[in-house]
């Protein structure tokens, strides 16, 4: 008899292809109603909030787990299992007992629209959305270009917007909110079925009970950590799958050229799951922690795209082939230096914290 993993594994693998290209007819709502069905949504998460009450660790490997399989599916489970973090840690109750169970029951997606905020703390750009407040509701303008996870008319994204005061909100917004406009979805080179498109937001209104938290630079250095680590299940998974693809590869032809160069991978990533395993089960962050996340997820993505490279060059002609699952992987993991924070913003980040330590 199949275990339930395996099933999930098989059904993932098979859709991998279609969603990385975007075939019309195959959704990523798919991937999220067999995860939700699987309990995998509420991994990590306590148990008074319907979680498992699983570790952070568990979480990662889950997300590892699919993204082994279809990064697409990974993404997009990342991008859910985000949202659902943030109304965990909010203190509105409301969109704890309402949102969040249709969250863990993927009965809607949860987006992250936190692109632009990224780049504003590096001070690469401004910030893209504007709020105002009166006693009884909160009025959004402006746009985004780059948020995943929008299920046409069936989403809520996580937006953080600035005060004429100064003061930064982080804001739910569901989709059929009367001013937010869904724009096509962008034409990527991977991940084409991962609902990534542009938000406009219209002199959006919404009451106050849509409010994640009114301190939006406190909450979001809270829940920072935790966002990284689930990412560095995408990094995990692709890497793990791609040095076992190699190591299957190895044959008395190519052994001497590629033997080297996989042990170094495999070392390497032995040496980094050790890392998030230990990060996983940290209590607090202080400076010196925050800069080894940041550092593991700069590692961690670059020995993913180091391995999908080796993995080409181990299986030769057969796996440029576009339906090869190493050609898939190949568009896959492109898109892991461009994902948020990319890695020339992590590399900023690190080089601007190590200015201040000195």
């Amino acid at each position: 008899m199949i275990s339930q993993h395996r099933t999930i594994e098989l059904s993932l693998a098979e859709r991998a292809g279609w969603l990385n290209d975007g075939i019309p007819g195959c959704s990523a709502a798919e991937s999220l109603t067999i995860l939700a069905k699987a309990g995998k949504l509420t991994s990590g998460v306590p148990e008074n909030l319907g979680g498992d009450d699983g570790t952070l660790l568990s979480a990662v490997e889950e997300i590892s787990n699919v993204s082994e399989q279809c990064l697409t599916s990974g993404f997009i489970f990342w991008c859910q299992r985000v949202f659902i973090e943030y109304l965990a840690n909010s203190p509105n109750h409301w969109l704890k007992y309402h949102i969040l169970p249709k969250m863990q029951q993927a009965e809607s997606s949860g987006a992250t629209g936190l692109f632009n905020t990224t780049k504003h703390q590096l001070g690469i750009e401004q910030t893209q959305l504007k709020a105002s407040l009166d006693e009884e509701t909160v009025t959004l303008s402006g746009s985004l270009s780059w948020v995943s996870n929008l299920q046409p008319e069936n989403f809520v994204v996580a937006i953080v917007a600035r005060t004429d005061t100064g003061k930064t909100l982080i804001v739910a917004v569901p989709s059929l909110v009367k001013g937010l406009e869904r724009g096509e979805d962008l034409q990527m080179l991977g991940l084409q079925g991962s609902w990534t498109s542009t938000l406009h937001f219209n002199q959006v209104r919404l009451s106050h009970r849509w409010i994640i938290s009114e301190d939006a630079d406190s909450f979001l250095s809270k829940i920072r950590p935790t966002f990284l680590l689930l990412q560095c299940g995408l990094g995990l998974g692709i890497a793990r799958r791609s040095i076992m693809e190699t190591l299957q590869s190895i044959d008395g032809n190519n052994e001497t050229a590629l033997i080297n160069r996989l042990k170094y991978s495999t070392f390497t990533l032995a040496q980094l799951e050790a890392q998030v395993w230990k990060l996983s089960a940290a209590r607090c962050f202080d400076d010196s922690k925050k800069r080894e996340l940041l550092e593991l997820r700069l590692a961690l993505f670059r020995l993913a795209l180091d391995s999908v490279w080796l993995e080409l060059e181990a299986k030769g002609d057969t796996a440029y082939l576009k339906p090869s699952g190493t050609a898939r992987r190949l568009r896959e993991v492109a898109f892991l230096p461009v994902l948020t924070p990319s890695l020339l913003e992590l590399e900023l980040e690190l080089q601007q914290s190590a200015k201040f330590s000195l």
